[in-house]
């Protein structure tokens, strides 16, 4: 309830702009609302922002929340290019650089926004993680099992989002916004689980941040604005396409399937 309260500006502000940009405004939402209302709970119970889980013991999670917008996200987008249903146009890149730099070459331009566009993403996709991975989801492992706090995380997570979609212009083109609903709530609730799994066995939550900033650069600054549409490829591809919502069910299904123990896997 706190985050919805104090994410009532930062709604306003993706909506109606006033003069911010889109980035300016989801960085005023991300920071004061999940963020926020997550820190003031913090320190209103416990005194500490500690439980948070600023520390990192093992960087392999960072790689590996690096590969996981890979694979659950070029996939359609391969798909979509390959099958003619949209072009592949890399020089589009030079049009999105961050922050308004510019370059010379495509390579050069992908390379800005791999590394300076990682770094952006990563300032903003923060703020929702200290709310929805810092604090929400060790708060529900508390008190449930992992699989009911990944859902329970991933509904509300979802849900949070539904009024950008349907007010405001975090959406794709061309495409029912019913459609663009259930494919974006699809995804965002099967990832929770890999941002919960992530959050849980690394104990950290800079992995769950890094992967929230690689699914936002991947798809939207390098795999999105490579694409142009031809025929009804936004059907497949954006956020709020069916492909990636089936890939990364796909994905954490692979990675979270249960595995036979040593007396089952001797046995067959």
């Amino acid at each position: 309830m706190l985050t919805a309260v104090l994410s009532v500006p930062g709604y306003y502000l993706g909506i109606h702009k006033h003069g911010l940009t889109s980035r300016q405004a989801a960085a005023v939402l991300m920071w004061g609302g999940p963020a926020l209302s997550a820190i003031l709970v913090r320190l209103a119970t416990e005194r500490s922002l500690a439980g948070i889980g600023w520390g990192l013991k093992n960087p392999k999670w960072l790689w590996i929340a690096l590969a996981l917008p890979l694979a659950y996200g070029l996939p359609p987008y391969l798909i979509a290019w390959a099958a003619g249903l949209a072009d592949f146009v890399p020089s589009r890149w030079t049009t999105v650089l961050p922050y308004g730099l510019h370059v010379t070459g495509i390579a050069a331009a992908l390379c800005l926004i791999l590394t300076v566009g990682l770094f952006d993403k990563i300032s903003r996709a923060l703020g929702e993680e200290i709310g929805w991975r810092g604090l929400l989801v060790p708060e529900l492992l508390k008190v449930t099992n992992f699989r009911n706090a990944a859902l329970i995380s991933g509904v509300i997570w979802a849900l949070w989002h539904f009024p950008l979609i349907i007010f405001a212009d975090y959406k794709a083109a061309g495409t029912p916004v019913p459609f663009q609903l259930g494919c974006f709530a699809l995804m965002v609730i099967s990832s929770a689980f890999l941002y919960a799994w992530l959050r849980l066995r690394s104990d950290s939550v800079w992995p769950p941040t890094l992967l929230h900033a690689a699914h936002n650069l991947l798809i939207q600054s390098v795999f999105d604005q490579a694409t142009v549409n031809r025929r009804g490829a936004f059907y497949l591809t954006t956020e709020f396409g069916a492909g990636i919502a089936l890939f990364t069910i796909l994905i954490a299904w692979l990675i979270l399937r249960p595995r036979p123990g040593p007396a089952r896997a001797a046995a067959a």
